[in-house]
């Protein structure tokens, strides 16, 4: 993903964003050099979306007290897609990179001198200083593309990521594409006592296809406590001694929201004690429920990819998986495997390098009974091929459910994952050799827990919470507050031992065909560190990414 940001500049106002999601061009791949049979010859075209924009930087005006100026600048963005569902444009007020803060702002004068969004009248009537964005689209173009939201005429620019054009299908691609073309221009009134200076403002466009794709969501990267830390990819992009101050803010095992911006989803976090070194793991306390959508891109700036590890820091990187999620069909094995041979007698997918993922819907467990059984509704193991009362989600939908306690939410299960799937990667084939995996389907800032007994793993935080997993005596401390790890089984086109085991990836292989996962099981205490084959559909449950420091009082540290 690409960023720029224009300045629109009154007595100067400055202006204008640019995010772009756009997906790789493959070359053509031959089976081999010299072998030149047209039958081996093999093309993938991928979804690709990009916007550029001319005229940056250009938007400046010196405007007198009690006067007003329309038509500050231009800026014309080019789009170009070939998801023939067509893409959307999002704009948000971006202003001292922050989201959401839609004021002209004057550093030397203080806040109290900003200049505010509105209509940006001429008539000055009431006299208050104010400036407004208007946008307009090319009819000639080839592919022209509709106005959203009034933004025909000047407006105020908005708080929150708000569509202001789309196109239902594609345009063309290419170098020599004429493509949809959409312009910004920004008008400004000077009230009679506005103080003199140098006001800067900031519209931030964004670019996401389909055109059904679900609104970016706007993140505070200037987060110094957990509460201003709206986004779970905050912790990848504040700086680290804000990082520490997030995390020494939290009140251990208290449980806290976030939302994660690639689609809006919310999971609850919390950070717990490791050993008695007085540092702090924080975890996400809900499996990750993350739909793939298959030519969608993924960047380093969100998904935990292209992660340096000497650094510390995210490298350019971008995933379009080539899978999507799956729901419950009746010939969902046979989806589910598309990467590979099905194994027909062990019921799994073999070689499956490829990422796939599965969405069982809304699933929760009622947390009142003392054995295995109080799931809902999945207290057995779920074939879709033959469907029954209990797994049929026409007939009987898990989404109904409603707990009496107040803590159900923190049960859900989320999505399954194959392990290709939770590396982020469309070919897992080239982990195989017992190294430890720098990147997951984790929000940036977050990864998959390790396995063994040191910080960020799994087993330091069950063995420091006293873990036994036997809810048959009712000892149920792994899946009841604080830990809420739940017993989801796994998927493998069977929907299998949920409310038995609970499966969780780590991010390690076990050879070419396996991958180390965290296992437990609800009749004993024991954990043993598994290999599961990475056909499987595991959990996926994430942790926040240590820093280089530890923080000294407050119980901060190392995360």
């Amino acid at each position: 993903m690409t960023k720029t940001v224009d300045k629109l500049t009154i007595a100067t106002l400055s202006l204008v964003g640019l995010t772009v999601f756009a997906g790789a061009i493959l070359m053509p791949s031959v089976a081999s050099a010299d072998d030149s049979a047209i039958s081996n010859v093999s093309v993938n075209v991928p979804v690709a979306c990009t916007m550029t924009g001319t005229g940056m930087n250009s938007h400046n005006a010196t405007i007198p007290n009690g006067t007003y100026q329309a038509n500050i600048g231009t800026t014309t963005m080019k789009a170009v897609c070939n998801d023939s569902n067509g893409f959307a444009i999002y704009a948000i007020g971006y202003t001292d990179n922050e989201y959401g803060k839609t004021v002209l702002t004057n550093s030397t004068l203080g806040t109290s001198s900003d200049i505010a969004t509105g209509t940006a009248t001429s008539t000055g009537s009431p006299d208050v200083s104010n400036w407004a964005m208007k946008l307009a689209t090319n009819s000639s173009a080839t592919y022209p593309i509709t106005l959203d939201n009034s933004f025909g005429n000047y407006h105020n620019v908005p708080a929150e990521y708000t569509k202001v054009a789309h196109r239902d299908s594609g345009t063309d691609i290419g170098t020599s594409a004429v493509g949809s073309e959409l312009t910004s221009t920004y008008a400004a009134y000077m009230s009679k006592t506005q103080p003199a200076g140098t006001y800067i403002g900031q519209v931030k466009y964004t670019l996401v296809h389909p055109s059904t794709h679900v609104a970016p969501v706007a993140c505070n990267n200037k987060a110094t406590t957990i509460s201003e830390a709206v986004c779970l990819q905050d912790f990848a992009h504040v700086s680290e001694t804000n990082r520490n101050s997030i995390i020494a803010s939290m009140t251990p095992e208290q449980q806290y929201t976030l939302k994660d911006s690639r689609d809006g989803k919310t999971y609850t976090i919390a950070k717990y004690q490791v050993g008695n070194s007085g540092n702090y793991d924080v975890w996400m306390t809900q499996n990750l429920d993350l739909d793939l959508q298959a030519g969608e891109t993924y960047t380093n700036e969100d998904t935990d990819i292209g992660y340096n590890t000497t650094t510390q820091q995210y490298d350019t990187a971008a995933w379009s998986p080539i899978r999507s999620t799956y729901q419950p069909t009746s010939t969902y094995i046979h989806e589910w495997c598309q990467g590979g041979t099905w194994n027909s007698q062990y019921g799994y997918c073999e070689n499956n390098n490829t990422p796939e993922s599965y969405d069982p819907g809304d699933l929760y467990w009622n947390a009142t009974e003392s054995d295995y059984s109080d799931w809902d509704v999945y207290d057995v193991s779920c074939n879709f091929s033959t469907p029954t009362p209990e797994c049929d989600q026409t007939l009987n939908p898990i989404s109904t459910y409603v707990s009496s306690t107040s803590s159900t939410s923190q049960y859900y299960l989320g999505n399954y994952y194959n392990w290709a799937a939770a590396l982020a990667t469309n070919d897992s084939s080239q982990f195989n050799s017992f190294i430890l995996v720098e990147q997951s389907i984790c929000p940036a800032g977050w990864t998959l827990p390790r396995i063994g007994n040191g910080e960020d793993s799994f087993y330091s935080l069950w063995n420091q919470y006293g873990f036994s997993s036997s809810s048959i005596n009712g000892s149920n401390k792994l899946w009841t507050s604080p830990l809420y790890f739940a017993t989801g089984g796994y998927f493998n086109g069977t929907l299998y031992v949920v409310g038995y085991f609970g499966y969780f990836w780590s991010p390690v292989p076990d050879g070419s065909s396996l991958a180390r996962s965290a296992t437990f099981y609800v009749d004993g205490d024991s954990y043993p560190s598994s290999g599961s084959n990475q056909g499987y559909g595991n959990s996926v449950r994430c942790i926040a990414r240590p820093v280089a420091d530890s923080v000294s009082g407050g119980g901060g540290g190392p995360v």
